[in-house]
């Protein structure tokens, strides 16, 4: 009997201390958004979709769950302005290929200024 209270325990133990409990990743940007958890990586997904759908060239996008989990962010200072990059891996069609699946690996970076608005550029990656 106490031998299954401990055990019962343990694993918010281990949470608290940092342990080998690992929170669920972060999977669909509406939940970062709702949950205002990493805004900055939030913007820079839903931009790359607006960035989609408004270029011909390209049908749609997609990422892997875990991008936002792997997604770079840097911050800089300039005549003191705070202006956030970040970066994450994300794959696109293009327009062309509705009937065949030819998505490409593609570096999304999304420069945020402080002041608003977020620029999206995309970077082809070999793959």
């Amino acid at each position: 009997m106490l031998l299954a209270a401990a055990l019962a325990l343990l694993p918010g133990l281990a949470a608290a201390k940092g342990g080998g409990m690992l929170p669920r990743p972060n999977k669909d940007f509406r939940e970062l958004i709702v949950k205002g958890e990493r805004p900055e990586i939030a913007a820079c997904l839903v931009a790359a979709i607006d960035y989609a759908r408004r270029d011909p060239g390209y049908g749609a996008i997609r990422w892997d769950d875990d991008a936002s989990d792997r997604a770079i962010m840097r911050e800089s200072e300039s005549n003191g302005r705070l202006t956030r990059n970040v970066r994450l891996i994300a794959q696109l069609r293009k327009q062309d290929s509705l009937f065949t699946s030819a998505w490409r690996p593609m570096e999304v970076s999304c420069e945020q200024p402080e002041d608003g608005g977020v620029h999206v550029s995309l970077k082809p990656l070999a793959g």
